[in-house]
């Protein structure tokens, strides 16, 4: 009998490249463009299940942003139709923006019912803008909707899925998704991230709302972690804390700007370290019979985040490694890395996973 081929959604739409950031903006189409050439000319493209991106919804929209913001993001492109408007220091909205970012949480959402209903096995999206740092009623971050957060909501609200988890390894906190879901007891946020580092947030103690009580789990590294340090959090306490929840969809933020090719920030992860990483949350996803569905979020090196994003694409494939040429974290920077273990002996304590740890064995 021939094996059972695995069906992996992608999305990818020419239209999200239209939104429009500064040229040396580390935000930019190319970004969009790096990975899926290395897609298409490692003839994985057509291998995968294309998602339509349609924008979301209104009301998909409204669970998780307040009116008044998305008024302004209509405001902004009105106005960027003769040129680009600064919503801060960091995020742009040109005469596209808004067309792109609802075409980018609508596809997501897309992807995430096609998951929950079966129709592919999982999914790798790769929106544009990112999302994770737009908050209920603020833009910020480079994002101006929140992907994940909209298609979260829209699962839990329809009685789709019972309980989510997002899962967040870009290298920023996503202040926008931790917000959002503070007093949610159907989701679990997880984020490993720098700290300090941007948006500030993040820290051990913020762990959910009154009604949520350890519903967020925050591990906020020391600069210079590389692939030992961030696997050693998967084991310890990442997937532990997913066994406990007993999600029925994982949702991850995937953002590869902890690689330590990238421009933004100090983490020393590899191709191998994400790949590694992939293949755990395929591993218990598997276990917990969970879909997934992987969204891109930051990373600015463009080889780096191309190949970073194949890794976690052939994981969800089933396909054999293949060597990265990008390499890894040379070695003046992996020799040492930070002593996390009291970090994630906190964070056991906290969110009470040492008797879980031991009843697992």
């Amino acid at each position: 009998m021939a094996p059972s081929v695995i069906k992996v959604g992608l999305l990818r739409d020419a239209r999200f490249r239209d939104h429009e950031t500064a040229p040396q903006h580390p935000e930019r189409a190319q970004r969009l463009a790096a990975i899926e050439t290395l897609l298409d000319d490692a003839g994985l493209s057509r291998r995968l299940v294309p998602v339509v991106a349609e924008e979301a919804p209104e009301e998909a929209l409204r669970r998780v942003h307040a009116p008044a913001l998305l008024e302004l993001l209509a405001r902004a492109e009105e106005a960027a139709q003769s040129q680009p408007v600064a919503l801060d220091a960091d995020t742009v909205v040109s005469a596209a923006s808004l067309r792109a970012t609802r075409l980018a949480s609508g596809g997501v959402l897309r992807a995430a019912r096609l998951v929950a209903r079966g129709d592919v096995e999982a999914a790798f999206c790769l929106p544009r803008p990112p999302g994770h740092h737009a908050t209920r009623d603020q833009a910020m971050g480079f994002c101006l909707t929140n992907h994940v957060a909209v298609a979260a909501a829209d699962l839990l609200a329809t009685g789709t899925v019972d309980r989510v988890a997002v899962v967040d390894f870009d290298v920023h906190h996503g202040n926008g998704t931790q917000e959002i879901f503070w007093d949610e007891p159907r989701l679990l946020y997880i984020s490993l991230h720098q700290y300090p580092h941007y948006p500030g947030t993040g820290g051990l103690e913020e762990t959910g709302g009154a009604t949520a009580s350890r519903t967020t789990l925050n591990l906020p590294l020391p600069a210079g972690c590389g692939d030992q340090t961030y696997l050693r959090c998967f084991d310890e306490i990442v997937l532990p804390a997913l066994r406990r929840f007993q999600p029925s969809m994982f949702l991850i933020s995937a953002g590869f700007d902890a690689h330590w090719r990238d421009p933004l920030a100090a983490q020393n992860l590899s191709g191998d370290g994400y790949r590694a990483i992939a293949q755990r949350l395929a591993y218990v996803a598997a276990e917990l019979h969970a879909g997934q569905v992987y969204v891109l979020e930051g990373g600015y090196d463009l080889e780096a985040i191309a190949w970073a994003a194949r890794h976690c694409i052939d994981v969800l494939l089933g396909n054999a490694p293949v060597d990265d040429p990008v390499g890894p974290a040379p070695e003046q920077l992996h020799l040492r890395e930070p002593n996390v273990g009291p970090l994630l002996e906190r964070a056991r304590l906290i969110h009470k996973l040492g008797q879980l740890k031991e009843a697992r064995g």
